[in-house]
């Protein structure tokens, strides 16, 4: 499968429609707008992370994980497992291309037809809107293709320990094997994409690296690729904006760098938008819009359920469960653990239907397994309550819960645990609210007290009777804790309703432009989870599927477009991706811009002088990258990729929005002998629809060592109108790199396409030693670290400095850093430069190399 995301110096200015998110509400958006034939552009906040790269182990899934608390975020932007951790409720949702749909159990199941009685749907769903929900469920089937555990796979212990329980239950009429999205046979799905038949390893949730799990990965978002849809992850989006009669999206670009130098957003226009960023994610997107402006319904936030989510464990039963998925084992020294949902107890026949809630058998990753044993017999200790007595079943756990400790997961106590995931129906009174620190909280007081959830833990507690363990249920949900539930179901946030004053969209997923009344904004949708009203009491991704595709069915309709269902679709035929290496990292500059100065060829510090006294700053962060280090290196005439931003108040009142940017590196200067030039060029897109060309310039050539830094750092500006630098010369100025701001573009720079961290340090080590050796060949070697050129090069022999008299050069840095220069003629390894400044001193000699140099300090400061 090849990799269906872009770099995003592919974003271009204006879109037919941008699509928020990548799980089922936006992967079904992205697909059938593009099936329609419009120019789309999808935006997901996580990286695209293809089967075979999900984590396997207990150190890559702690590295997968991030926390999202009212006040902080821990662990890293893209993490996969998102956890929001909250006073009442906490919430697990997935982040990722295919959303959270990579981490979810795969279980495609209808809401009974009580729940679309509920006064709380729009008029035009209360029934369930039957005729065309049918064709909808029917669409999401075609894509998602589920199918149930077939009755001639091998025998689950988790399978049949939860039909002893049914039977426990009185409830085995209700027991079943439900359809999920898993293929289980090697076959080439709607989209063109060769999928693989489950293995049976138990690890649905961590991400399935086998290729059977049917996420919207595998289906929904590469239909929309081979339709043409343009796909960025690591886009975080903040708000929205209507303006001149198109929709302004502004994102943050996550995982390259920017935030270390608070670089501000970026921004793409379109005609539509369609908001899909999850429950959390569209919720708060929507709040902060209204916040920047956004004229939108009071319900924003409201109506926040966790589809009455218990997550509970028949610990230490007498019978073994193999619930623990095989992580790293999978040369069949474990036992077949299944999909980590294989069977149901539908107990949603209820004269009420809010009274309903199933019963589903679930499996733990193997990559969490070994931090298992220590954990549950912690928590069965605080919470647990034995199903059984007497001394010789004490004795026999015992001997399990050590066995456990002793041997790992896969035996003992934690061999013989089933986990149970229960979905049943909460209050639905949650509010998600935006704090003053611009981050979202949830509030939902007393949410773990309703009356459902006894019922619920009693019920779980007689299932776990037949099977001998003892019933512990979430380990968090205490009076200690507060009885804080967590949910991996969120709904709500942006729910329908039949006008502004009870929700924020109407059943077609336009979002109502006020308070009050039925007015909508013009091509603003929501289509998601968020939109959900109440809780489901059932996995809920099947009827978010389905209502995600009649948002469409409306949207399409309501403009005379035609979406073309026919599958299976062909993917696209691109080149193969390059084989090299390559290089990326961000950078910094700032400086001064005029518009009074425009004439001449070489008045560029004119420009800056006057831009200087007119306090009018300049100022861009972009990201270079190329995915083929090697030509840019050996062909001066390769130019790499740039994206990011350009702010200058002279040209726009806000930061605009870097496209077709191209960076040469060290490019020979026909005009000048012995000089070379790093040349950047780029269109910036300003929020008030004009487009400048911008070009910039660095000049290298031989001059003394105190020219090197002002050289390398100093950038020459000239500004067009238009696209090209055919149209009016707007205005010149000048761009310096601070000191600081280029310590931390060297923390940015990494290797791409690298197989192994040694080959991304010597790919680094390379384009460092080229970079330095320009930099040598010009000032005579004195800025080259000598590491930079073969990192496995044993370490040089220390020998004794002896130097002759001395001569002192001082200079004052762009940003007031005074250094002195000590040059001492001599010595027994050729001439030594002594650099004195801000407390720091470091030498470097001029002809055979060192560890230490100029630019070394200069990254430090």
């Amino acid at each position: 499968m090849t990799r269906i995301s872009s770099p995003l110096e592919a974003l271009q200015e204006h879109y037919d429609a941008v699509v928020i998110g990548s799980g089922y509400g936006g992967g079904i958006a992205a697909s059938r707008l593009s099936r329609a034939g419009k120019k789309v552009c999808l935006l997901e906040r996580g990286r695209e992370i293809r089967p075979g790269e999900y984590p396997d182990t207990l150190v890559e899934a702690s590295e997968e994980m991030q926390i999202h608390a009212p006040d902080a975020h821990l662990g890293k932007a893209t993490g996969m497992f998102d956890f929001h951790v909250e006073e009442d409720i906490n919430v697990l949702v997935g982040c990722g291309l295919g959303g959270t749909s990579l981490i979810n159990a795969n279980v495609s199941l209808r809401a009974v037809p009580g729940v679309w009685d509920d006064p709380r749907w729009p008029a035009e769903l209360r029934g369930g809107d039957s005729e065309l929900m049918e064709i909808c469920y029917q669409r999401a089937q075609t894509m998602l293709e589920p199918t149930p555990y077939p009755a001639d796979w091998p025998k689950l212990p988790k399978y049949e320990a939860n039909r002893k329980s049914a039977e426990g239950l009185g409830m085995a009429d209700v027991f079943y094997p439900p359809p999920i999205n898993v293929h289980f046979k090697d076959a080439s799905n709607v989209a063109g994409i060769e999928q693989k038949a489950c293995t049976n390893c138990g690890d649905c949730v961590a991400g399935c690296n086998h290729w059977a799990k049917n996420t919207t990965l595998m289906n929904y978002l590469p239909d929309a690729w081979n339709h043409g849809a343009d796909i960025f992850c690591e886009c975080s989006v903040k708000y929205l904006e209507r303006r001149d009669d198109r929709w302004v999206v502004h994102f943050e670009v996550v995982g390259e760098g920017r935030g270390r130098f608070d670089a501000p957003n970026l921004f793409v226009t379109a005609d539509l938008v369609v908001v899909s960023a999850g429950t959390l994610g569209s919720t708060e997107i929507l709040l902060r819009s209204k916040k920047n402006g956004l004229p939108l319904s009071d319900k924003v936030g409201q109506h926040f359920s966790g589809n009455g989510d218990v997550l509970g464990f028949a610990y230490n039963n007498d019978l073994p469960i193999n619930g623990i998925g095989f992580g790293t084992h999978n040369d069949g020294s474990i036992a077949p653990v299944g999909p980590c949902i294989t069977t149901i107890i539908d107990h949603r026949n209820t004269p009420n239907w809010q009274d309903g809630f199933v019963i589903e058998e679930g499996s733990i990753p193997g990559a969490i397994g070994p931090a298992m044993p220590l954990a549950f017999s912690a928590a069965a200790a605080l919470v647990g309550k034995d199903s059984d007595d007497g001394v010789f079943d004490w004795i026999k756990e015992k001997a399990r819960v050590a066995e456990s400790l002793v041997r790992g997961p896969y035996h003992g106590a934690i061999q013989n645990t089933q986990t149970y995931l229960v979905m049943s129906h909460d209050g639905a009174q949650g509010e998600a609210v935006l704090q003053d620190n611009d981050r979202m909280k949830l509030v939902w007081p007393g949410v773990g007290k309703e009356p459902i959830f006894d019922t619920v833990n009693d019920t779980l507690a007689a299932a776990t009777k037949p099977l001998g363990g003892k019933y512990v249920k979430d380990p968090i949900w205490t009076k200690l804790l507060g009885e804080a539930l967590i949910s991996v179901h969120p709904l709500g946030g942006c729910s329908m309703g039949d006008d502004a004053s009870s929700g924020v969209t109407n059943h077609k997923g336009q979002v109502y432009s006020g308070t009050a009344g039925t007015d909508v904004h013009p091509g603003l949708y929501v289509t998601d989870g968020s939109i959900v009203p109440l809780s489901l009491g059932v996995n809920p991704l099947f009827t978010i599927s389905a209502l995600s595709e009649r948002v469409l069915h409306y949207l399409a309709a309501d403009r005379g477009w035609t979406i073309d269902y026919t599958v299976p679709s062909k993917p696209r035929e691109v080149a193969a991706a390059p084989s090299t290496l390559g290089v990326q990292f961000t950078e910094t500059m700032k400086g001064y811009f005029s518009t009074q100065v425009r004439d001449g060829h070489d008045d560029y510090q004119a420009g800056y002088d006057q831009g200087k006294a007119a306090d009018s700053a300049m100022e861009f962060t972009l990201t270079i990258q190329t995915d083929d280090m090697n030509a840019l290196i050996e062909k001066p005439d390769h130019r790499a990729k740039m994206f990011g931003t350009l702010s200058s108040a002279a040209l726009s009142a806000q930061a605009m929005t870097v496209r077709s940017g191209t960076f040469n590196l060290f490019i020979d200067n026909p005009n000048q002998v012995e000089t070379k030039n790093m040349v950047y060029r780029m269109v910036a897109d300003s929020v008030e629809g004009k487009s400048y060309y911008f070009h910039g310039f660095k000049t290298i050539h031989t001059a003394s060592i105190l020219a090197a830094w002002p050289q390398t750092t100093t950038l020459y500006v000239t500004v067009w109108a238009g696209e090209d630098d055919s149209g009016a010369i707007v205005g010149k100025g000048i761009l310096h790199i601070a000191p600081l701001d280029f310590a931390k573009q060297m923390t940015t720079m990494k290797a791409l396409g690298a197989n192994s961290a040694k080959e991304s340090v010597a790919g680094l080590a390379r384009f460092g030693a080229y970079f330095a050796g320009v930099l040598f060949h010009s000032y005579g070697g004195i800025l080259v670290p000598e590491k930079y050129f073969d990192p496995e090069a044993p370490p040089r022999k220390k020998r004794p400095l002896r130097v002759g008299a001395p001569e002192v050069h001082h200079f004052e840095t762009k940003d007031g850093v005074t250094l002195r220069l000590t040059r001492y003629r001599g010595g027994d390894k050729g001439p030594l430069l002594m650099v004195h400044g801000a407390g720091v001193s470091s030498q470097i000699f001029s002809t055979d190399l060192v560890e230490t140099n100029l630019l070394e300090y200069l990254y430090a400061h």
